[in-house]
């Protein structure tokens, strides 16, 4: 639980205006459906802010980490070494595959369908 509170306030700080994500931020751009693997030592985890995005996930062999696209967007993700030691973040962005027709807009969580009256 205290690591999830570390990542978080981590995670909710202001950047300066125009700075962007802290220095040594890997920039990952993936289509939906793509992986790429995230470099960590043995006993490592990944926290991303935004888990319709990216989802961590391990490799085949359990012995590794991968980076899921699932949906077009923007995610911070954030390495855990053993021991509770930050091993780096990751600005994954995801685009649409080509030609893939873009997701429709939710309705509005207010709306009523009255039948018309």
């Amino acid at each position: 639980m205290r690591l999830f509170a570390v990542l978080l306030c981590l995670l909710s700080v202001d950047a300066p205006a125009g700075e962007g994500d802290p220095p040594g931020t890997v920039s990952v751009d993936l289509e939906t459906g793509e992986t790429t693997p995230v470099h960590a030592e043995s006993g490592a985890s990944v926290i991303c802010d935004d888990l319709h995005v990216v989802a961590p996930e391990f490799t085949a062999d359990g012995n590794g980490l991968l980076l899921r696209a699932l949906e077009p967007g923007s995610t911070l993700c954030g390495v855990w070494l053993p021991g509770e030691k930050p091993g780096g973040l990751y600005r994954v962005k995801v685009r649409g595959k080509k030609g893939e027709p873009k997701p429709a807009a939710p309705a509005s969580a207010g709306a009523v369908n009255d039948g018309g009256t």
